[in-house]
């Protein structure tokens, strides 16, 4: 099968440099607030990178099963009241539609996300969905939740609004290995993923892990981003990535 393996190679380039080129780097600090600007700032370059531009890095060893740091995470004020998990319908491979909201249930049945979810494309070389949701990666070549391919969902740990409030990702960091993640389409179909690791990331590692930016996989895989409030500030940023990966229930 000659063309599935180059299409394989182009498509683990294109991730590579797209991974190198756009590098998230989620969430405010106390002391910050982008919301003038309507973005959090991002490290990136080109928004249209090609396979030649690159080679593919050499792959890092895959993080461990278990979490980084098992710790309390800091709970912002105004942060909401965990709330009852809702239901869904059968889990749908390739669902129809367009992706509208996701929901993290922990395996002790307390919803730790419920955030509408917005396409996010590059915009000068930034990658950002707005306050107050959470944004799938849109850009060509990246998979919807629950298509072959690496989905990416980003979103904000918190901001100031004018108080330190958690955004839509700020228990992200809770998300523990075996809780639930589910997308729901506009179509009404839904598609459930299984955590299988949360843990920091630094904001130089993310962008060289393989295991991140796997566009090329042949299986649904879901991965959610954010940043580690735990780490120092730096510019009024924090200087660390919180990574929950997932796969199909």
């Amino acid at each position: 099968m000659p063309l599935a393996a180059d299409r394989r190679r182009t498509l683990a380039a294109v991730a590579a440099v797209v991974a190198a080129t756009a590098l998230l780097i989620w969430g405010l600090a106390s002391r910050t607030d982008s919301s003038a600007r309507g973005r959090a700032p991002v490290a990136s370059t080109s928004p249209t990178p090609t396979p030649s531009v690159s080679p593919t890095p050499t792959p890092t060893p895959t993080p461990s099963a278990t979490v980084s740091r098992p710790r309390p995470t800091p709970t912002p004020t105004g942060a909401p009241t965990p709330t009852a998990a809702p239901t869904f319908g059968p889990s749908t491979v390739k669902p129809k539609g367009a992706p509208e909201r996701v929901v993290v249930v922990s395996t002790s049945g307390t919803t730790l996300v419920d955030a509408t979810l917005v396409p996010t494309r590059l915009d000068e070389g930034v990658l950002a969905p707005p306050f107050g949701v959470a944004g799938w990666y849109a850009e060509k070549g990246w998979a919807k939740p629950g298509w072959p391919g690496a989905s990416i969902l980003a979103g904000h740990i918190n901001r100031r609004s004018p108080r330190l409030v958690a955004d839509t990702f700020g228990r992200l960091t809770q998300v523990r290995p075996g809780d639930r993640i589910t997308v729901v389409y506009s179509s009404g179909e839904s598609v459930t993923f299984r955590a299988t690791k949360s843990r920091a990331l630094s904001k130089k590692a993310v962008p060289k892990d393989d295991s991140i930016w796997d566009a090329a996989n042949p299986e649904p895989v879901l991965r959610l981003i954010t940043c580690d409030p735990e780490t120092p500030v730096q510019g009024g940023h924090y200087k660390g990535n919180w990574v929950v990966w997932a796969s199909l229930v």
